[in-house]
Order: C-alpha cells, then structure tokens, then sequence
C-alpha cells in the first residue's frame, strides 16, 4: 500500500495482536533510556498457536512494542539486518536486534534471560520503494545509526534498484554508482551535518531520495539544508523514533501539529516525510503528555 494513499487507520498495521515470547539473549546501552537487546524466540519457532510462533518480517524503521513481566509497553525500533523470520535452522538465524526505547528508570528491566512479548510491526518505516531509480542518500549520526543500518545493507543488496547510494555516517562519506552513473555527474548538492569540519557528501538533488535519522533537532535542520538545496520535500524522510511514548497510538505523547494538521508519530510515522513537519520546518514537539 503506498503510504500517499492510507489512511491512518490501515497505516497503523500490526502482524498478529498477540505478543510473541522472546528470551533476552544479550544487551547493551546505546544512550540514555535506550538499551539494544538481541533477542531469541522462546519455544518452538515456526508454527502459529500454544506451542509456537510465526513472527511476521521486519519492516526497517517500523517499530515493535515489548511486553515487560511488569506490564510495561516500551516501544522498540528493529536495528537489526536480519528479518525478523526464524527458520528454526539454527539459533543465529533467529536473533533480532531492537532497541527499546524510553526505557524507565528504577529496577533493572530486560535483564539477560527476561522473557518478554514482542508484537507489531508497527507505523510507517523507511519508504525505499520511493528511491527505486534515483539516487538513495542516507545520512545519519549518534542513535540514528541503528537505525540506517538495515537500510544500507538492503540497498546494498539491491543495488540495481537505485542510480546510486551515498552514505553520511558520523562523518564518514561513502557512495557507490551504477555503471550507468559517473561520479560527478550533476552532483550540485553538498552536506555535512556534523558541521563545516566534517567532510562534505556531494548529491544530485533534483534526483535524491534522503533517509536521515539522529537527534531530532539536528535531523531537521539537515531536511531544511536539503530542501533548500532543491531535493523536493517529499522525497526527504526523518526519522522521528524518539517522539514515540506508549507504543499503543493511546496516549497523545507522540502527537504534534504538522503542515498540514495532527501527526501522530506511532501511526503516521514513525518515519516521517519533511513535508508532514511543521510548516517553520523545526523539529516537531508533542502537543500532550502522555
């Protein structure tokens, strides 16, 4: 379904309402209230009912929710390069990567061994069906990272959907053209959002497909730089993960007053295009707290 034509209600699609159990294999800090667990079905895997589960495939910058032993709902980007699809081959083929987001301060939560429900996916992800002969430009830094992995690796897989793939990370630069495409043609476009001392990756914006992610001030600020660089509004995507709140599209925490009228990051996003930003082009604030 083209995300143009979805309305919010079928835009905010979940695989299977119930969450399937997950073992937590290991886990690490990746910023504050962030954590990046590596998680193994529990049980039987490839079978739908008591005694199994068929986890539906990752949808890269879509979002999961887990279910703590608690109670909690923490909402989880997929960062991992793997589908989330186990052949019960062997137990590498069933890790996944996510990281939980707004993990709560106070005792320890999603220990090594926890057991917890995963469901979804959930909102909106990366939208690559849009750069599908043109010119794919990722850019991203700090927590972004995570998620422009699966991205990249995907591309790089289907490199002959796309013109070219030219990558910002951090401040390193990295691009690769079809055979079709010399290096410096057109590339009128320049941008370095780490600053004037980062190196700079050069792109043809009339042509661009951008996926950015990082903080979310910064992030704008880059669309911003793009737009005025004449890559059109709607073929820039933000990455707008660290708005979401609940998980459950109940709360509000995640809602903010776009271009043109309420955006809700947990189902019209939560990846977003530049032209669904307020109107100044800043970076978007709730409008409730959850």
């Amino acid at each position: 379904m083209d995300r143009s034509q979805a309305g919010t209600a079928g835009r905010y699609r979940v695989r299977g309402t119930a969450p399937r159990p997950y073992r937590i294999v290991d886990r690490y800090a990746a910023a504050p209230g962030e954590l990046t667990l590596v998680l193994a079905p529990e049980g039987p895997s490839g079978g739908d009912g008591p005694g199994g589960h068929r986890p539906g495939p990752s949808a890269a910058g879509r979002f999961w929710v887990l279910h703590t032993a608690s109670g909690q709902r923490l909402p989880a980007a997929d960062v991992s390069a793997r589908r989330l699809h186990s052949d019960g081959a062997t137990a590498e083929s069933s890790l996944v990567e996510v990281r939980a987001l707004r993990v709560p301060c106070g005792p320890s939560v999603c220990g090594i061994g926890d057991v917890v429900g995963l469901s979804g996916p959930r909102g909106l992800g990366w939208d690559l069906r849009a750069a599908v002969g043109l010119d794919l430009l990722v850019v991203g830094w700090e927590r972004g990272l995570g998620l422009l992995r699966p991205v990249v690796e995907r591309a790089l897989a289907d490199a002959a959907r796309y013109r070219a793939l030219r990558v910002w990370a951090a401040g390193a630069v990295w691009s690769a053209s079809g055979p079709e495409r010399e290096q410096g043609d057109g590339l009128t476009g320049a941008i370095a959002p780490g600053g004037l001392a980062e190196p700079a990756l050069r792109f043809d914006p009339s042509a661009t497909v951008a996926l950015l992610a990082g903080p979310l001030h910064e992030t704008a600020a880059t669309a911003r730089a793009l737009r005025a660089q004449g890559v059109p509004a709607a073929r820039i995507q933000v990455a707008a993960h660290e708005l979401l709140s609940c998980g459950s599209g109940r709360c509000g925490g995640c809602r903010f007053e776009g271009a043109a009228g309420p955006v809700r990051a947990c189902s019209d996003g939560p990846v977003l295009r530049y032209d669904q930003l307020p109107v100044s082009g800043d970076s978007p604030r709730p409008t409730a707290t959850p």
